[in-house]
């Protein structure tokens, strides 16, 4: 029995999606769901040689019966229940890598745009260092409010970053790291290792990598996917 490949990717697709009606992972554009889309996006990379895809329980079976007429025999692939919140899907994930894998990508379903560049960057940083982000420069001024809402300070912004998704970990690195998170909730998995004393490095991200959240985020998805059918990327 193979004991899997040596670089897997956690799609993590078990959000309810509550802030825009429903579950957008499942939406449809250009004939796909995000899902999909941001699965095809990671099978492109030949290095990723198996994914856990996570998604909401009641949904299990329904995904594993689509991908198992997508993904081609030779992938090595899994559906797995998330929990309730994002660091207990990835959790979730982690529980489900095969014996062999020692590298770990994370990353998010809603973000379909991620180009196999990106991909193998975040990798090769991860292999190097232990574990890698991709992260953008922010260009608006940004300031931090108190609990009342007002103005505590701005900050500067040439040393701020927006995170991205994926990111990449040393297997034993990420699960130590996990292990010792118990009972805590992180937002993103690069600050778990962060907390845990281990350095992770960043790496340029990409603006069209941008997680699909909001009604208007839609509308830029299909044009954008639209231009791709049209030869235009």
């Amino acid at each position: 029995m193979s004991r899997g490949p040596a670089t897997v990717a956690l799609l993590l697709a078990a959000g309810e999606g509550r802030r825009i009606g429903g579950r957008k992972q499942f939406r449809r554009i250009a004939g796909r769901t995000l899902l999909e889309h941001a699965l095809d996006g990671l099978f492109a990379v030949r290095e990723v040689g198996g994914v856990v895809v996570v998604v909401p329980a009641d949904r299990v079976r329904a995904v594993e019966k689509r991908l198992a007429e997508r993904i081609p025999p030779a992938r090595w692939w899994r559906v797995v229940a998330g929990g309730p919140t994002r660091h207990a899907s990835s959790s979730c994930g982690l529980a489900a890598l095969p014996a062999a894998c020692r590298w770990v990508l994370i990353h998010d379903a809603a973000r379909p745009f991620a180009s196999p560049a990106l991909l193998r960057r975040v990798l090769r940083a991860a292999r190097e260092h232990g574990a890698a982000v991709p992260a953008i420069p922010v260009t608006d001024s940004t300031l931090e409010i108190d609990a009342a809402g007002d103005l505590r300070r701005y900050l500067r912004r040439e040393r701020l970053r927006a995170v991205q998704t994926p990111q990449a970990f040393e297997r034993t690195r990420l699960e130590a790291a996990f292990a010792r998170a118990r009972g805590r909730d992180f937002t993103d998995d690069a600050s778990v290792v962060r907390r845990d004393g281990r350095t992770v490095v960043v790496v340029a991200g990409e603006a069209d990598n941008r997680k699909i959240t909001r009604p208007e985020d839609f509308e830029w998805a299909r044009r954008r996917f639209a231009r791709r059918a049209g030869g235009e990327d």
